[in-house]
């Protein structure tokens, strides 16, 4: 018998050494790219970073909410993206509200914000009022977990595993809005603390009816932070604000919340859009 034969492996299995290499290669920095959208331009510094863009680009993900966005944003409205990351949907809803909308763009990480900035400032997008701050129940300060792979994927909700953890600004979304007149989207992906932005737009859900919000909606993440289905559809019954399935063609049905919680969980997360029944 050949020496070892026989004996159990202790080495990295196959696939966690694949996987490993390929997080390595998507937090890989490269030099400063440019991914162009019609006459918009997002700005990558990872490879991580530049493939999610050229995804977008060509609605390789998030093909149905770019969609619903052509539908529904309209010229003249005002657009609230809460986790804006580098710009993606911040590029989106500036095109749809045009030069006499608004749209404000919140992003808490510091080099997320300077790309954010890089592909926004200029006076290429006069109408955005990029901010960076994370959103939440209170203005104050909040806590900040960066990811190192996945950098779409900061955080004010503490993850499973080790992250490093700074303090920044953070503002809630009544205190932003108090004085703006109309409210019409808000896009919200804030990686679990979901509630806690919510529970802070309470007065800004009560006073616009027409208000759509996009949200990302993940059960595991959302009760990590210690919110449930209750706590999550809450703060938005009390508007009068209803879950509505997105389909692949931007279009959208009402569904009930339990099946829409039940959606979420199965899929791992879920776009679901809120707004009132006509």
């Amino acid at each position: 018998m050949a020496a070892g034969a026989g004996l159990p492996h202790t080495g990295p299995s196959p696939l966690a050494w694949y996987r490993r290499r390929l997080d390595q290669l998507r937090a890989r920095a490269i030099s400063i790219r440019c991914v162009q959208i019609g006459d918009d331009r997002l700005f990558a510094d990872t490879v991580d970073r530049f493939a999610a863009e050229l995804a977008w680009k060509h609605r390789w993900r998030d093909a149905a909410a770019q969609r619903l966005i052509a539908r529904e944003v309209r010229p003249g409205m005002v657009a609230v993206d809460v986790g804006a990351n580098v710009g993606c949907y911040t590029l989106a809803l500036a095109r749809r509200v045009g030069g006499d909308g608004r749209v404000y763009a919140l992003e808490p990480e510091a080099r997320c914000f300077e790309l954010l900035c890089r592909a926004t400032g200029g006076g290429r997008c006069v109408q955005v009022d990029a901010r960076q701050v994370a959103a939440g129940e209170y203005s104050g300060w909040a806590t900040l977990y960066l990811a190192t792979i996945d950098l779409g994927d900061h955080r004010v909700v503490p993850a499973a595993e080790e992250r490093r953890a700074l303090t920044v600004r953070a503002v809630s979304l009544d205190d932003l809005l108090a004085d703006t007149p109309r409210v019409d989207f808000i896009k919200l992906a804030v990686q679990g603390a979901e509630v806690s932005v919510l529970r802070g737009a309470r007065q800004t859900l009560a006073r616009h009816a027409a208000l759509r919000i996009l949200c990302n909606v993940s059960p595991p993440l959302l009760e990590r932070s210690g919110a449930g289905a209750d706590a999550f559809f809450e703060p938005l019954n009390d508007a009068g604000l209803t879950p509505h399935r997105l389909r692949d063609d931007g279009t959208i049905e009402p569904v009930h919340p339990e099946v829409a919680w039940s959606m979420a969980r199965a899929a791992g997360g879920l776009q679901l859009v809120f707004r009132q029944l006509p």
